[in-house]
């Protein structure tokens, strides 16, 4: 068993072979259809569930109509408890397979943080559809919203885009003749645009509750979207990466504000590298607890929204930088930071980073590195690259995996966000 809710069946004649079976576990009897065969492995569709593992699946639990068929969700028929503990394993399993680290060096996986909302949390969603050659929205799959004909709401998703979905929808059916084969939509929950950053104090209580509450939805990528995490404001473009469960950000960024102070720890970082800043989530959260701070990113647009972020939450360029870093040396923009007494915060996507990146770290050799991922296997993989390289590096130093622990910034899905911690230490010591 897995997060997905995945169920892997082993043959037992012949060559090894395995069916891969959605929304079923371990211990349950059920009927399939194979529908395509890859190599040492068969995909399956789920028909019926003949004997179900009453442990772990309820469909009493179930919220939504389309769930099975959309395929946004998978979980919902699962106890939310029981879903934390399947993410712990999945965090488990990962770095059992993918680190190629000894047990030793691997800390016990602490349990996940569960999210806030468990429905009605997510701030974006992208429903897709393509047509049929007859011009009208096909249904050939239902993976995150294929045929939108169908799908009227979103139990995880937030309020203000369920008002919106069918509004979308029906603007698709009035304009299909202007689509050659399909598209894919926006929708995107945001505050209030209208209202200046930063606050102005001649605010009327009315006007502030305005900027500070009112949900918008949002619908063109180019678009500016506004989040506020705690009392933090953030505005990025509509279509890029932004986290899309508000509800535990705060949690989020407090606990790795945490990890990187820890109590008793002697020597205190004093600069902070945000790579992969993107908007400057971390960056900017983080940045009372530090001296200097630098957010770096590859993409120049990125860049100029956590400039902006920065100025709207009153943060001076002289201790909250933006910098644009070449893949290929992305460390030399932060030269002047002692790294000793600096840490790195690392939020790659979902293909994590590759040796060249871990090459110019373990040249740095900052003190602390919170390596944060949405896809815990390429995570396995660069950590116990890390810890590797370190080994073979002159300086006597190595790195200590002090923690790692799973976040649920999806319910009810089977993703879980990892966060991992790394403290700097003498090899003699």
């Amino acid at each position: 068993m897995v997060a997905t809710s995945l169920a892997l069946a082993p043959e037992s004649k012949g060559r090894p072979w395995v069916l891969v079976i959605p929304f079923c576990f371990p211990g349950e009897t059920v009927r399939v259809k194979v529908h395509r065969h890859e190599r040492m492995h068969s995909l399956c569709d789920l028909l019926e569930v003949v004997e179900p593992n009453l442990e772990v699946r309820d469909e009493n639990l179930v919220k939504c109509k389309y769930f099975r068929t959309c395929g946004g969700c998978q979980s919902q028929m699962v106890p939310y408890t029981t879903q934390l503990k399947f993410k712990r394993d999945v965090v488990i399993n990962a770095y059992k397979k993918y680190s190629k680290l000894p047990d030793s060096e691997v800390p016990e996986i602490l349990s996940t943080i569960g999210s806030p909302l468990q429905y009605g949390y997510r701030t974006k969603i992208t429903p897709h559809f393509q047509l049929k050659s007859d011009g009208t929205p096909g249904d050939p799959f239902c993976i995150g919203f294929n045929d939108v004909s169908r799908p009227r709401e979103c139990p995880i998703a937030t309020p203000v885009l369920n008002e919106t979905l069918p509004i979308s929808r029906k603007k698709i059916h009035d304009t299909l003749s202007t689509f050659k084969k399909g598209s894919t939509l926006l929708l995107r929950e945001s505050l209030n645009t209208d209202v200046p950053l930063p606050l102005s104090l001649s605010l009327t209580p009315d006007e502030l509750a305005d900027a500070m509450n009112t949900k918008i939805c949002i619908t063109n990528n180019n678009s500016s979207v506004r989040e506020r995490v705690d009392n933090t404001f953030f505005e990025f473009n509509g279509g890029s990466f932004f986290q899309n469960n508000n509800s535990i950000l705060p949690t989020f960024t407090q606990y790795i504000r945490e990890a990187i102070f820890p109590p008793g720890i002697v020597s205190k970082p004093t600069h902070l590298i945000d790579t992969y800043c993107g908007a400057g989530l971390f960056a900017i959260t983080l940045a009372p607890y530090f001296d200097v701070v630098s957010g770096i990113e590859l993409s120049a647009d990125s860049i100029m929204y956590a400039k902006r972020n920065a100025r709207l939450n009153n943060i001076p360029s002289t201790k909250c930088s933006f910098r644009k870093g070449d893949a290929a040396n992305i460390f030399d923009v932060v030269k002047e930071f002692p790294p000793e007494h600096t840490a790195v915060v690392i939020d790659p996507p979902r293909k994590g980073t590759d040796m060249n990146f871990i090459n110019q770290l373990v040249g740095f050799l900052p003190q602390t590195v919170v390596y944060v991922s949405c896809n815990v296997h390429t995570q396995a993989r660069d950590i116990g690259l890390l810890l590797r390289a370190v080994e073979f590096d002159s300086r006597g130093k190595k790195y200590v995996l002090e923690s790692l622990r799973g976040f649920d910034l999806f319910p009810q899905t089977s993703h879980v966000e990892s966060v991992a911690v790394l403290r700097l230490y003498n090899k003699e010591g």
